[in-house]
């Protein structure tokens, strides 16, 4: 039962995101964010990480996918704007990477996991004498707040920027 949650979730974020990428309205493309974003929080729940799961769709489910849909909402884009520019590269490298990928995911299926991996999915809610255990909160705030707290903070300042920007681009066409 579980693979086949799985493989139904990982084709839901496969096609969302090749509707996300062929979409010309931008904002039917951040639309189809939703089912990819709860495709992954599915996968998240497979992988014993229901903190996880539960970020991904408060955060970017949420806050992200609604930030979004402002920006493009502030830009204002006219159709003219919108056009296709067809690029006839652009869809062959895309086509060679998603060969590239498809053969990657293939190689991996054949050779299967090895036992590093496998031991460390044994038993993912138990931890060791003093380690959180995988998918708690503890395992996932040691890091960030020790070790990425800068990268992480450079990342929500990069966001706010972003939407200054989008802000003054709007407000220039007013």
């Amino acid at each position: 039962m579980v693979d086949i949650v799985f493989i139904l979730s990982a084709l839901l974020c496969l096609a969302s995101a090749m509707t996300i990428v062929t979409r010309k309205n931008p904002v039917y493309a951040v639309i189809f964010m939703l089912p990819f974003f709860i495709g992954m929080a599915i996968l998240f729940v497979l992988l014993s990480a229901p903190f996880m799961a539960a970020m991904q769709m408060m955060v970017y489910g949420g806050a992200i996918l609604v930030v979004f849909l402002f920006v493009i909402m502030l830009i204002n884009l006219r159709p003219e704007e919108l056009q296709d520019d067809f690029n006839f590269t652009a869809y062959i490298v895309s086509a060679l990477a998603g060969g590239f990928m498809g053969g990657l995911v293939l190689s991996f299926a054949l050779k299967g996991i090895s036992p590093g991996m496998a031991s460390a999915f044994e038993h993912p809610l138990q931890a060791g004498e003093g380690q959180p255990a995988f998918g708690s909160i503890e395992s996932l705030a040691q890091p960030l707040f020790q070790v990425h707290l800068v990268p992480f903070e450079l990342v929500s300042i990069l966001i706010v920027v972003a939407l200054l920007g989008a802000v003054i681009l709007a407000k220039k066409r007013v």
